[in-house]
């Protein structure tokens, strides 16, 4: 991570003065002004740039020392996670714009604090990058994991992206449709997947790929996997690991009690691989809700498939809109289930990120392993897990008897099994199969 420092200007609203402080020659915010129309509450602040290195700059609100959530209704020169936009030094004065009375409304004061930062383009802070990076290259041992944010995409021809790096995309809160119609082709009945509108309240991070058996083993120190043929092992998605192991304890066998688990608690059992992650970021690693898993997958759509398309035939076994999104039975030689451990990508997992991804750059969310959530469906009266009521922030159902929630398909499964809005339960907290894996999150 770049060690230089971000460079900050601050105005105060009440009487439109600044306060400077900048340490670098190469780059130099001055001459910091504010002003507030007294009918549209729109803020103007105005800054001057100078130097030879372009930045990022960003726009925080602060009242009463504490800061707002991150203002949404900017423009001018400044750079959002929307628009990123880099910002290069000049004569001529910068301007930001902010509507308040959109973002604040119930706020009218005029004591507040504009803070102005710039940001190097190799460094960007977190509330304009679209993705956060982990290093594992200190491996099993290592007491910390560096942690940055990324403004561009990872780089597929290069698979640190996938063995020593964990790379996760950041998800917009928002609203949408969780579910399937019921004329959706290969639509399971039995899985409820009764159609309601979901509202997730706060952004949340999500795995680009599924966790592959390189970052488990940086992590873990161990790989448990089955398919794990020396040319392609690394990149694979990791298997053979129980609900458990990812997130309540060593021995991966045994769950921790009702209270201190999920939906109950958020916490995670010492010895787990989220328990690792979180002791060496600081940031709160889990396995997504399945609210979340959805909506990610979705990133928009409304179709079985992430690409806006749906099943196209009656015959669900295979389909030519799935074949183009991950590994299936659809288009795995034999059926998906190698006996072999040694088997090549064709004849079970493939790599990740072997596929096209969705509008938020997400591989793999159909097909190749099935994917672990934190939620449970209920074992006795799966028509209470997604009825047609609205919800905010789910957390699944607290049955301690129910099931485990997978989402996504596998390589073995057919293409409705691989749909948007499939659901699968399993019995068991610490069961091991070479088709069950996993796809992290940060949660909020």
């Amino acid at each position: 991570m770049n060690t230089n420092k971000p460079r900050m200007i601050a105005a105060c609203l009440s009487i439109g003065a600044a306060s400077l402080a900048f340490a670098q020659a190469s780059v130099n915010l001055s001459g910091a002004t504010l002003t507030q129309d007294t009918v549209t509450r729109i803020v103007e602040v105005s800054y001057t740039l100078t130097g030879n290195t372009p930045v990022y700059v960003t726009l925080g609100i602060e009242t009463n020392g504490v800061a707002i959530p991150v203002p949404v209704s900017v423009w001018g020169d400044v750079s959002t996670l929307g628009r990123p936009a880099v910002i290069a030094p000049g004569e001529t004065a910068k301007k930001i714009y902010w509507q308040a009375k959109k973002d604040w409304p119930s706020n009218l004061t005029t004591q507040a604090r504009a803070v102005v930062t710039a940001w190097f383009t190799n460094d960007p802070p977190a509330s304009i990058a679209p993705y956060v990076v982990v290093d594992l290259s200190g491996g099993p041992t290592a007491t910390n994991y560096p942690v940055r944010y990324s403004i561009t995409a990872p780089a597929l021809l290069d698979d640190t992206c996938k063995t020593t790096e964990l790379w996760l995309r950041r998800i917009p809160a928002g609203s949408y449709t969780m579910g399937s119609p019921t004329n959706e082709l290969g639509r399971e009945v039995d899985q409820f997947e009764t159609q309601h509108t979901v509202t997730l309240t706060k952004d949340f991070y999500i795995g680009v790929f599924e966790t592959t058996q390189q970052q488990w083993y940086q992590v873990m120190g161990a790989n448990p996997s089955f398919y794990t043929n020396v040319t392609y092992w690394a990149t694979r998605p990791v298997e053979q690991v129980s609900w458990c192991k990812i997130r309540e304890n060593a021995n991966g066998s045994t769950l921790r009690a009702n209270a201190l688990t999920w939906p109950a608690s958020d916490s995670v059992g010492e010895g787990s691989f989220m328990y690792a992650l979180r002791q060496r970021t600081g940031l709160k690693f889990d396995l997504p809700t399945e609210a979340q898993w959805e909506y990610a997958c979705r990133a928009g759509t409304t179709g079985a498939w992430n690409n806006g398309t749906t099943i196209v035939s009656t015959n669900t076994y295979s389909d030519a809109n799935m074949t183009l999104l991950g590994r299936y039975r659809g288009n795995v030689l034999g059926d998906g289930q190698s006996t072999d451990r040694n088997c090549v990508t064709n004849l079970s997992t493939t790599l990740v990120g072997s596929f096209l991804p969705n509008a938020w750059g997400l591989y793999d969310m159909h097909g190749n392993v099935l994917e672990y959530c934190l939620d449970r469906i209920s074992s006795t009266s799966r028509t209470s897990d997604l009825g047609a009521l609205p919800v905010t922030d789910p957390r699944g159902v607290a049955d301690v008897t129910s099931y485990r929630v997978f989402r996504g398909g596998g390589c073995a499964s057919v293409a409705s099994s691989c749909r948007s809005s499939y659901r699968l339960g399993i019995s068991y907290n610490n069961q091991t199969h070479p088709r069950f894996g996993f796809r992290i999150a940060i949660q909020p």
